[in-house]
């Protein structure tokens, strides 16, 4: 019998169950929605409403009772073949618990490695944070629930990639902290030309700049900014924004502290 020491479940890509680096296929697109549901939620006993909710958008089949359990039934089958035991896919009267160790999830352990990349950044010591968060990103295999097509699903895929973006704008600050400006300009622009409405990456990107000696670049930054969002969305730069234009102005420094 194999243990969850070998045994990963990928959400940051397609969605895969992985035993010593080798994916067993989830047969089908209702198993695949099934599994990331409990996934995203592991260890709490997940509604068979919630699941099927994300499984259907909120409009199953007549049949839903008997294809949620049918979709268990493949599941544990594919437990199975990683080795595992049947009753890590628990069934209770009012759904379903898959009983998996955190650190046996790829979003779990990118959240707490970029955690602890945080907190190493916070503390100016960059290139343990440098070496942290590149491992927290190599966790990525493509968008998150690639191969996953519910709507409510992708909403949540979407929010993962939220923070994926806050971790690549975080590499960008560790490496002006490491004065590798010019790779923070590279990642922030990618991330604002993917993201425009974004003001905190424009900080991040002024930031940069203003590291790498560019001021009237900085600078350039925010008015850029400052029209898009006046002509798209009909709103000016907020707070945050603002004061780092005024700290680039007056050449105040603390505009590049942490935080």
């Amino acid at each position: 019998m194999s243990t969850w020491n070998d045994v990963t479940i990928r959400l940051l890509g397609p969605v895969a169950l992985v035993r010593g680096g080798v994916p067993i296929p989830i047969p089908g697109q209702r198993q695949r929605r099934f599994l990331a549901s409990l996934v995203l939620r592991a260890g709490q006993v997940i509604s068979k409403e919630a699941i099927s909710d994300d499984s259907w958008d909120g409009e199953p089949p007549l049949t839903v009772s008997g294809q949620l359990q049918t979709s268990a039934w493949m599941i544990r089958r594919v437990l199975e073949q990683a080795g595992l035991p049947r009753d890590t896919l628990g069934s209770h009267d009012r759904g379903y618990e898959l009983r998996v160790p955190p650190g046996a999830i790829d979003l779990t352990v990118f959240r707490e490695t970029v955690r602890e990349a945080r907190d190493l950044y916070g503390r100016a010591q960059h290139r343990d944070a440098s070496d942290r968060l590149d491992t927290a990103l190599e966790l990525w295999q493509g968008p998150a629930l690639a191969d996953v097509t519910s709507s409510r699903l992708r909403l949540k895929a979407e929010a993962l990639e939220e923070e994926r973006t806050g971790a690549v704008e975080l590499r960008a600050l560790i490496d002006i902290g490491l004065g590798r400006h010019n790779e923070a300009i590279a990642r922030l622009s990618e991330l604002v030309d993917r993201d425009p409405f974004r003001e905190d990456l424009y900080v991040s990107l002024m930031k940069a700049y203003y590291a790498e000696g560019r001021q009237v670049d900085a600078i350039q930054v925010f008015h850029r900014a400052k029209r898009l969002l006046r002509e798209q969305i009909g709103i000016n730069p907020g707070a945050r924004m603002t004061k780092a234009m005024q700290a680039i102005l007056s050449q105040d420094d603390r505009f590049m502290r942490v935080g």
